[in-house]
């Protein structure tokens, strides 16, 4: 058998993956230039932590990839020179805001080179957009970590988040007056992500990067093309302009996500019709999870959502472009009239708000619902359905280092109107009704931008404090956890019958011929039964109380007057929260326990119903 050889012909290009990246590490570093200028003119301290979070996270890329390159045995000058994980960092870096923690940003840029790179088998075999999977890291799990030294204020995605996105427009043309106008956010001095701020920038930057045929055109132009008709339907659908729809592709990281993000040749598809129809779906996404979404921003994870799904992508526009010409035009002709189409439905949903105040408050570190605020001791007052009335400490009752005490300025508890949905479990209204902190500081978080972070607020939420009123917006926080667990503050273990025989705790009653009874009880030393107390090491002594019974002969309240059982478990039951569950309870009624605290909560049922006793004879 012959064979025979033929020498096909090859079509040779002068682009090289080396040139590709150097022109973006170029076009990054011209922004990141400006965002360096952005942090000089908040101070120095700005300016010099942007210059530590590049530096570290640069340095973190190159070390990871350094160690990976030595177990995989390869030269690590040559894997570093062909891996480019220097620009993964640049990119993480721009998407932060200045005031990062650096440890915060270096986890973060470990984690999405090894997990999102390395792991896949390093550069080009990766699914995720790397610096995307880093900046969704910090999201979750380093939403809190800023700088208590460096103070931004609020940015606009964040601003009209709190608002609800659709303003009406008077309220709109405010919100716009507080940033520059359109020129303003055009331009980019305003606080936001180091490198998503100036839409100008980036624009010129992505014009040279095209004209470098480092990125494919389409893919910007498509994605920022959609959120501008998408968001000019909405706007015009709710009586705003043109300008909407320009604030929508000026602002958050819109036009940094469509020409540094989503151009990425490893992580989108490989045919044009097939990048038009994904940039299409990013926008849809970014549009929808803006309006539809607790997040002020959208772009992030629209970017990780159509990563999943370039291989289907590519398998829809599979085979010689050619032959499918007219089948590609009709698919991606079909993906933009549906992507109109459904953000002409979503605009039908949507309502606008007036509830827009001009005020530009300085945002400090993010405070989560789970995070322990039990020092505000957060008290329920009243409940109407639900509806809440919850009083709790400010700046002047839990200052830690006497500076309260040293102002001559009154203080009172702060209180609180909060109505919760008890179907999707989030806040729907938050009031301010008694302010009882330092006039001048904590007075900015009576303010709507701080307070319309509650609307929509869940367990697993967070908000973000008013810089110099950090006692205040936590005492706020401290509240609306409160009511999000329904006026409760303990972990119910079961109930319990007052009037049952409680003989076992052998209470000891003292009339103080007032209505109010003091009442000495045993607890968990003193009446277990297994032997375990004695063994334990704890010295245990009998617990006290203050019960007072009101003339309809139900309880009025009861105070801890002395704890003698197990610190840790026992003193679960001092919440004042679970001594108020006991307020109009009568011998015929039942009374919660608490969790892990058994014995202690049983004798403070026991007292309960020595008090009740004493008062019927």
């Amino acid at each position: 058998m012959e064979l025979k050889f033929k020498t096909a012909p090859h079509y040779r290009q002068k682009l090289s993956t080396k040139r590709i990246m150097w022109d973006l590490t170029l076009g990054l570093l011209v922004v990141y230039a400006f965002g360096l200028y952005n942090a000089y003119t908040m101070g120095q301290a700005y300016l010099t932590n942007a210059i530590v979070l590049m530096v570290t996270a640069v340095l973190v890329a190159l070390v990871t990839e350094s160690v990976w390159a030595l177990f995989m045995k390869k030269n690590v000058l040559e894997y570093l020179s062909t891996s480019f994980g220097w620009v993964t960092a640049i990119i993480l870096t721009l998407m932060v805001q200045v005031n990062t923690e650096p440890y915060a940003l270096a986890v973060a840029t470990f984690l999405c080179i090894f997990f999102g790179k390395l792991v896949f088998g390093g550069f080009g075999q990766n699914i995720f957009n790397p610096a995307a999977v880093g900046r969704a890291i910090i999201f979750a799990s380093f939403a809190g970590s800023v700088s208590a030294d460096l103070v931004t204020t609020a940015t606009p995605t964040t601003t009209i988040n709190s608002a609800g996105w659709l303003l009406g427009s008077d309220a709109f043309n405010t919100f716009l007056s507080d940033f520059g106008g359109i020129t303003g956010l055009f331009v980019g001095n305003y606080s936001g992500a180091i490198g998503e701020t100036s839409a100008l920038l980036i624009l010129l930057v992505g014009i040279y990067l095209v004209i470098r045929e480092v990125i494919d055109w389409r893919v910007p132009v498509t994605y920022i093309g959609v959120i501008f008709v998408s968001t000019l339907i909405i706007g015009m659908t709710n009586g705003l302009g043109v300008s909407y729809a320009l604030f929508s592709i000026f602002t958050g990281g819109v036009m940094f996500g469509g020409v540094f993000m989503l151009t990425d040749p490893v992580t989108n598809p490989n045919t044009r019709s097939g990048r038009i129809v994904f940039a299409a779906i990013a926008a849809f996404l970014t549009v929808l999870i803006r309006f539809c979404a607790n997040y002020p921003e959208g772009v992030l994870f629209s970017i990780l959502l159509v990563n999943i799904l370039t291989p289907v992508i590519d398998k829809v526009f599979d085979g010689k472009q050619v032959l499918r010409e007219k089948k590609n035009l009709a698919i991606v002709t079909s993906t933009l009239v549906v992507a109109c189409l459904a953000t002409t439905a979503l605009s039908a949903t949507l309502e606008t708000s007036d509830t827009y105040r001009s005020i530009n408050v300085p945002t400090g570190k993010t405070i989560n619902v789970a995070d322990d605020l039990s020092k505000y001791a957060p008290q329920l007052v009243s409940q109407d359905g639900n509806t809440y009335v919850i009083n709790a400490k400010g700046f002047g009752l839990v200052d830690p280092d006497g500076i309260a005490s040293a102002s001559g300025h009154t203080y009172s508890r702060n209180e609180f109107t909060i109505t919760v949905d008890p179907e999707t479990q989030t806040i729907t209204d938050f009031e301010f009704t008694t302010f009882g902190d330092t006039t001048g500081f904590g007075d900015v978080c009576l303010e709507d931008i701080f307070i319309n972070q509650f609307t929509g607020l869940g367990l697993e939420g967070s908000v973000n404090c008013v810089s110099g009123a950090t006692y205040t917006s936590e005492s706020a926080l401290a509240a609306a956890k409160l009511a999000l667990m329904g006026g409760v503050t303990y972990t119910k273990g079961g109930e319990a019958a007052i009037g049952d025989d409680w003989s076992t705790y052998r209470a000891e009653v003292t009339d103080n011929g007032d209505g109010s009874y003091h009442v000495t009880v045993r607890g968990f030393g003193l009446v277990d039964p297994d032997g375990i107390a004695s063994a334990s090491g704890h010295t245990y002594s009998r617990n006290e109380f203050d019960v007072t019974i009101g003339e309809d002969g139900t309880v009025s309240s009861v105070v801890f007057a002395k704890f003698g059982d197990t610190t840790g478990f026992g003193d679960k039951c001092m919440d004042q929260g679970y001594l108020d569950s006991f307020k109009g309870k009568g011998l015929a009624d039942n009374a919660d326990l608490i969790s892990g605290a058994t014995y202690t909560a049983e004798s403070v049922v026991a007292a309960v119903n020595a008090a009740l006793t004493a008062a019927s004879n």
